[in-house]
């Protein structure tokens, strides 16, 4: 038998498997599927619509060894498919939160740790980790066993290539992989599926070739960046990606 907690809050037409744990302080949305087995501890708060499949744990304490009990949340939106053995930290930090945000598909055996942040429509494979306080935009692609260092950044609808590392911040519309990890080209594939029109790939296809295949360093590549697309929205997240950027960015390979 399943064991709910009676504090917490658990919306209509919630399906809760076999063996399941709810503890208190735990919220969940209407229309939510509960895997048996699945534990969902204090501190957590779940949207509307969600998949949560057999045995994912999620608000488990920090694997953070300075971890002293200043338990945080963890905030997940609507429409997210969570597939079995999947594991997601509770923040570090009272008032702190690890989010997850809408239409995520999460598979088998991954790990998201404490402060993480994820956009929406995200695809991480089976056994992809992220480590803590990574970024992860929208519409962005994790290939399998890839383990990404924490605090890494990864801008929006990039891709990383199966088992490879990412150390250093990934900037968006990116297609990476190679060990160690380097700029391919831009993701093609994945722009083309998510509505860019030609005009805004070519386009993000010539910033890209300033970034990684000119000889200019990466401060005067920006500025050739904003001379030539002053007003292109998408080459203005690139720029301010790279502005942003604590770790560095991950650079091309070869010309």
């Amino acid at each position: 038998m399943e064991y709910v907690h009676p504090d917490a809050d658990i919306g209509e037409d919630v399906k809760l498997g076999h063996g399941c744990v709810i503890e208190e302080d735990v919220k969940i949305g209407s229309g939510t599927t509960i895997g048996p087995g699945v534990i969902i501890k204090s501190g957590v708060e779940i949207g509307k619509n969600n998949e949560i499949h057999a045995y994912a744990v999620i608000g488990d304490t920090p694997q953070d060894k300075s971890y002293a009990g200043d338990r945080g949340k963890i905030v997940i939106g609507n429409s997210n498919i969570i597939r079995e053995f999947t594991t997601i930290h509770i923040a570090v930090g009272k008032d702190k939160e690890t989010v997850i945000g809408d239409q995520n598909y999460i598979m088998a055996y991954c790990h998201v740790a404490h402060n993480c942040r994820l956009g929406n429509q995200i695809l991480l494979v089976n056994g992809a980790t992220l480590g803590g306080y990574v970024e992860v935009q929208d519409y962005v692609y994790i290939s399998a066993f890839v383990p990404v260092h924490q605090w890494v950044k990864i801008g929006a609808y990039s891709i990383i290539g199966g088992g490879f590392r990412i150390t250093k911040d990934l900037i968006p519309y990116a297609l990476a992989a190679g060990s160690p990890l380097r700029v391919v080209s831009p993701n093609f594939i994945g722009l083309r599926r998510n509505g860019f029109s030609s005009e805004q790939i070519e386009a993000i296809k010539q910033a890209f070739r300033i970034l990684f295949r000119s000889n200019l360093n990466t401060k005067q590549a920006i500025q050739r960046l904003e001379e030539e697309f002053n007003g292109n929205k998408d080459i203005e997240k690139i720029i301010f990606f790279i502005n942003k950027s604590k770790r560095g960015i991950v650079k091309g390979g070869s010309k």
